[in-house]
């Protein structure tokens, strides 16, 4: 065995054990150190589809001593753990807790319903979720309670409303309920995106005296003040506004709505009984813990191909990087600038045009991931731009400076501009591999310690079902297409860097610069949106410039999807410089991105 391949396989190694620890860490902080049994569950609701649920099952709660519950419901485009911050505290205080994926999430059946929600003709299965917690023997179906985010802060007032015994609810960046909903505790998220969810208004800072809040709540006073409790738990009329200083996404994770949350549960459900401070808590360690085997997963790539490459099957995907041309600097700023300024224009309008449309959906409906339709046609809409700039580009250095497709990374030969397909199909295949690596790997310790590769958001966890599977195909289409002309002959090609002093300097070097070229456009469409608001609490920045439709989903999604973008620019960037051609590396970044994209989130009917 070489020196490199020694290398190799140690590194392998390493990582495994990191996400092994990590992902071991992560189970025992969701059980409370075994003090909670968490279990997958299925339950069949009556229109006979499959819900899936995470049971967090304190050990004390038996037959004999039945604990108080609540269901937590995750938000729209997200799943069952998304909120497992609410799990983890409630049922290391003796609640037993069910949070289950609304049906089109997750790893229940596809069949996601908006109209029939917002209508009130459904309830996405989470009424079937409820009747089913209550039936448990382990459940004082007495004292339940539901929470919900965003989405599920809907579903939370219509369980509330169809079932009036239960007996505390906690609608967090939701509506603001009706007067005959028991013990209500809304979490207001400072900074929320939905208009919607604020009345309306730019800011929160005029809800305490809004009158459609206070009529909302059954209240007679002319102002409700924040983190003040009115009414009494005996007969149901406690209402409270907590004003948490978060936007609308990342509420779940913050440490004073989860406080709120466990002592809104504790007073209405237990008569006040705490075990815990509820300002003790340790769901953050489990994301940590979380990040660290989805970095280290990504990471394994790295020694993992450098293991594949030293095999003399693999070895001619490993070719020289060119060197004959460079980008001059001012040329390089240049078109680096006109690149990320063209993907910060289109990102609001062609995300906003072409998802969550009943029209779009109805012209092609094999595209049924709602979200996942603006990430489509933007994606195409950048490649078709690309392309047609390259093309224009290219013709005139081919002419001038001799630019041959070699030089862009496409050809495997100097002089020819022929594609050599055996070195391709090998590239496929190592593709595969790597790609079929991390699924199964991921999927073991899915499965035998319940733990995804996640941090906040889903991203590396198995496909529930075929039609996740098909549409992961369908949509790696216009990411490869994307990543091949964006993320190759244009980044690799037209704009290909000078080396520095060492590769590992050129790599990081690289890398900042090609994020400067790819997400600087969007971090733009970020501040506009947000610094306004954080900065002088003046309303989201799009409002503020009469676009609305602008604001709410897509700049709140640029908070997972720039953090997201960076680390897989970093591997692509790497892949390149590894295999002296485009391809491997836009295989790989777009496999990834649809996975993460495929795997868990909403799917319309």
């Amino acid at each position: 065995m070489s020196g490199k391949v020694k290398k190799s396989v140690n590194w392998i190694i390493i990582c495994v054990v990191i996400i092994t620890l990590a992902a071991g860490m992560a189970k025992l902080i969701e059980s409370d150190f075994g003090k909670v049994d968490v279990s997958n569950i299925s339950i069949t609701d009556e229109n006979g589809d499959a819900i899936a649920a995470r049971l967090y099952r304190p050990v004390e709660a038996t037959s004999a001593n039945p604990l108080p519950a609540v269901i937590n419901i995750h938000g729209y485009q997200n799943d069952k753990l998304v909120d497992d911050s609410f799990a983890i505290e409630l049922s290391r205080r003796g609640f037993v807790v069910v949070s289950p994926d609304i049906i089109g999430h997750g790893d229940s059946d596809p069949k996601f319903d908006l109209a029939g929600i917002l209508g009130g003709t459904s309830t996405a299965g989470m009424q079937s979720v409820y009747l089913y917690t209550k039936s448990l023997p382990y459940v004082d179906a007495a004292n339940m309670g539901v929470m919900g985010h965003s989405l599920g802060s809907i579903l939370t007032q219509v369980l509330g409303t169809i079932n009036p015994d239960i007996q505390a609810l906690n609608p967090q960046c939701g509506y603001d309920g009706t007067p005959d909903l028991k013990n209500l505790l809304l979490s207001q998220a400072k900074y929320d995106e939905f208009s919607i969810f604020r009345e309306g208004q730019l800011t929160v800072d005029s809800l305490p005296t809004n009158a459609t809040r206070i009529a909302a709540f059954g209240l007679t006073t002319d102002r409700i003040e924040w983190d003040t409790t009115y009414g009494n738990f005996e007969d149901g009329t406690a209402r409270r506004v907590t004003l948490i200083p978060m936007e609308h996404h990342f509420l779940p994770l913050n440490h004073k709505a989860v406080a709120e949350s466990v002592t809104w549960m504790e007073e209405a459900l237990k008569g006040g009984v705490t075990g815990l401070d509820p300002n003790s808590q340790i769901f953050w360690w489990k994301e940590i813990f979380g990040l660290i085997t989805l970095l280290a997963a990504i990471f394994m790539l790295i020694p993992l191909t450098n293991l594949l490459l030293a095999t003399k099957f693999f070895a001619s995907v490993a070719q020289p990087m060119p060197t004959r041309y460079v980008a001059k600097k001012g040329n390089w700023w240049l078109f680096a600038t006109i690149n990320m300024l063209i993907g910060g224009i289109t990102y609001p309008i062609f995300t906003q045009w072409s998802a969550l449309s009943d029209k779009y959906e109805a012209i092609f409906p094999w595209l049924k991931m709602s979200v996942g339709n603006g990430v489509f046609v933007w994606l195409l809409v950048n490649a078709a731009i690309c392309a047609i700039l390259f093309t224009i580009w290219y013709r005139g250095a081919h002419k001038k400076q001799n630019v041959t497709m070699y030089d862009m990374g496409v050809s495997f030969d100097q002089e020819k501009t022929v594609i050599n397909w055996n070195i391709i199909g090998k590239t496929v295949l190592l593709g595969f591999i790597l790609f079929m690596t991390l699924y199964l790997l991921e999927g073991f310790f899915q499965v035998m310690l319940g733990q995804e590769f996640r941090f906040v958001w889903p991203y590396m966890r198995q496909f529930a079902n075929a039609e996740r599977v098909g549409l992961f195909f369908l949509y790696m289409i216009p990411a490869l297409l994307f990543f091949l002309i964006n993320g190759g002959l244009f980044l690799f090609g037209q704009i290909h860097q000078k080396e520095a002093s060492t590769p590992a300097k050129t790599q990081w070097l690289w890398w900042i610069k090609v994020c400067f070229a790819f997400l600087a456009g969007l971090l733009i469409v970020w501040l506009i949106q947000y610094v306004p608001w954080y900065l002088f609490n003046a309303g989201p920045g799009f409002e503020l410039l009469g676009l609305p439709q602008f604001s709410a989903l897509w700049p709140l999604m640029l908070q997972v999807y720039i953090p997201e973008f960076m680390i897989l620019l970093f591997m692509h960037v790497w892949f390149y410089r590894r295999t002296g051609r485009i391809y491997l590396g836009a295989l790989m970044v777009s496999s990834l991105m649809i996975w993460f994209l495929a795997a868990g989130t909403v799917i319309a009917l």
